[in-house]
């Protein structure tokens, strides 16, 4: 393969993470933290941008520092000739879905648009990526393992302006650990789980609903759409998984029918 005149030039390798957590190639490092240590990265790179990938999934994404003359040692080891970007960097499709990558702060506090935003105080200090789809804030681990979803706070305006923004990947399978079961809102639009009275609001006074149980929270959707999102504070198990159906009116015992 004539690469002296390619200056397009892309490559992929795999690489190791070290206990460190700090993986270096051709004198670049990147920070992966040791959560990831022992693990297999794939690096798609070119001069000008540099994917790290874990089992296809996106963990992050840096300026490049190198050069054609390190790309074409890479290829010559143990690097293969890349496709194309594994993901897109160009803006993403007006009303898509879209990701940007944030640091909790200290508070359980995310940046976006400008204002900081609530997310969750035992997230605090981690790298999370907040994927904005609609209705819906999902956020992800580095391995993109769904932590929790909240509603979206944002405005069109405000996404607009959304630094750092990229088109999401695939969307986020539910935790697998969740356990799903089915509550009627009553007509107060409160309904009860192992003993904890939450509150989907008047507006869906007798519809069914499912909740989703997950690490530290209870998850309310109808339908697709998450309604609300609290923390768990019960420790009672779950012992009913149907909704029940309503009564209707009672008779007295002897009353003509």
């Amino acid at each position: 393969m004539a690469v002296d005149d390619d200056v397009h030039l892309a490559v992929e390798v795999t690489r190791v993470v070290p206990a460190s957590g700090n993986l270096t190639v051709c004198g670049q490092q990147f920070w992966l933290g040791p959560v990831h240590a022992g693990r297999t990265i794939t690096l798609w790179a070119d001069t000008s941008v540099i994917h790290l990938l874990l089992n296809g999934a996106r963990l992050k994404t840096v300026p490049s520092r190198l050069t054609l003359d390190h790309l074409r040692q890479l290829l010559a080891d143990d690097g293969q000739p890349a496709g194309p970007p594994p993901i897109a960097t160009g803006p993403a499709e007006p009303g898509g879905p879209i990701e940007v990558d944030r640091l909790v702060t200290a508070n359980g506090l995310i940046a976006l648009a400008g204002r900081q935003h609530p997310i969750s105080y035992h997230l605090a200090g981690r790298r999370i990526t907040a994927r904005l789809d609609h209705g819906v804030l999902h956020i992800l681990d580095t391995d993109r393992n769904l932590l929790r979803s909240l509603p979206n706070p944002l405005t069109r305006t405000d996404l607009a302006r959304l630094r750092d923004a990229r088109p999401a990947g695939p969307p986020p399978a539910p935790a697998r650990d969740a356990q799903r079961v089915d509550r009627r809102v009553s007509s107060r639009g409160s309904l009860v789980i192992a003993g904890q009275r939450i509150h989907p609001g008047i507006a869906h006074a007798g519809r069914t609903v499912t909740v989703e149980a997950a690490d530290a929270t209870f998850r309310i959707y109808d339908g697709d759409q998450l309604l609300t999102e609290v923390a768990r504070t019960t420790t009672k198990p779950i012992a009913r998984f149907k909704a029940r159906k309503p009564q209707g009116p009672q008779t007295r015992t002897g009353q003509a029918q």
